[in-house]
């Protein structure tokens, strides 16, 4: 039997897997749901006996494991979490599941669901101001380009139908913000219609900077996706492709080198193996396109 609610997850933190789907049951009370997994890490033994839980390992950046994880999704609804480090309030996504269907049939109604962040989740009932959710205010966007009530899609609700036409996250992108908000700009330039959910969602923990394990996420926002995202839209929208190829995860690298790197990544027997082989991999196919291309530009010559 197929579930009604798809939630992706990429994942680094195993220790807070089985609070996360805990969480869950609680929130998803009146649906069935799937959780997907994506990550370098193997289930938690908990999660490895759970038959609504998919798992795919893979080291790639956080957008290509989501990308990946979305090609899984048999819901009618699909929430994707860039963080495994949240807790689902009670009844949650029942809550906002009802808003989504209050707003009619059409299947491009698309839900954004507030979440509170602090460290350690110390302050639960923290949530972000209305203003915090428009795309005006959370990216560095021109606002000349983007009509003021449009939102980020960082904690979103869709209907799997629509959700499947746009191919996924742009995997030029690395971390999981910027993605977001260039799938919102896309849907919303489609004719998505989106609104605020007054339910909120999760409570979220908060690594600002490089705290934490969060030095991987800052360096890809602050050296890659902020400034791609900024050349990407410095013109307006016009050109902007709404829709992309959902395999487009494969241009992505395998390894994740800012976080999976061999001197970042922990050093535990099976996951060292499958980095040293994807990482071979990798490097014989550059090796392969850097010595054919060069001969192929020679002859040529």
């Amino acid at each position: 039997m197929k579930p009604e609610v798809s939630v992706v997850m990429p994942a680094i933190r195993p220790y807070n897997w089985d609070a996360v789907y805990k969480s869950l049951e609680e929130s998803c009370t009146k649906r069935s749901f799937e959780l997907i997994i994506v990550s370098p890490y193997p289930l938690t033994p908990l999660l490895q006996e759970k038959r609504n839980v998919k798992y795919v390992k893979d080291f790639g950046s956080p957008v290509r494991a989501s990308c990946i994880g979305a090609m899984l999704c048999e819901g009618d609804f699909v929430y994707p979490t860039h963080s495994d480090d949240s807790i689902f309030l009670k009844s949650s996504l029942d809550h906002n599941i009802d808003f989504l269907l209050k707003q009619g049939n059409e299947i491009r109604n698309v839900i954004v669901c507030k979440y509170s962040e602090s460290k350690n989740c110390e302050h639960p009932d923290r949530w972000q101001s209305d203003e915090y959710y428009k795309l005006t205010i959370a990216t560095p966007i021109p606002k000349k380009h983007i009509p003021d009530h449009w939102l980020i899609f960082n904690s979103a609700i869709w209907h799997r139908k629509y959700f499947d036409t746009f191919g996924g996250w742009d995997c030029a992108f690395e971390a999981c913000p910027m993605a977001h908000s260039d799938l919102a700009i896309r849907a919303q330039k489609d004719g998505a219609i989106v609104k605020l959910s007054p339910h909120p969602i999760s409570m979220c923990d908060h690594m600002p900077d490089t705290s934490g394990d969060h030095a991987p996420v800052h360096y890809a926002q602050a050296l890659t996706d902020q400034p791609l995202f900024m050349k990407k839209y410095s013109e307006g929208l016009e050109g902007v492709a709404i829709k992309l190829d959902p395999m487009n995860w494969k241009n992505a690298p395998t390894v994740w080198n800012r976080r999976f790197s061999f001197l970042k990544m922990e050093f535990k027997k099976e996951w060292f193996f499958e980095w040293l082989r994807a990482t071979i991999k990798r490097l014989l196919v550059q090796t392969y396109r850097n010595f054919f291309g060069k001969n192929h530009t020679s002859m040529k010559g």
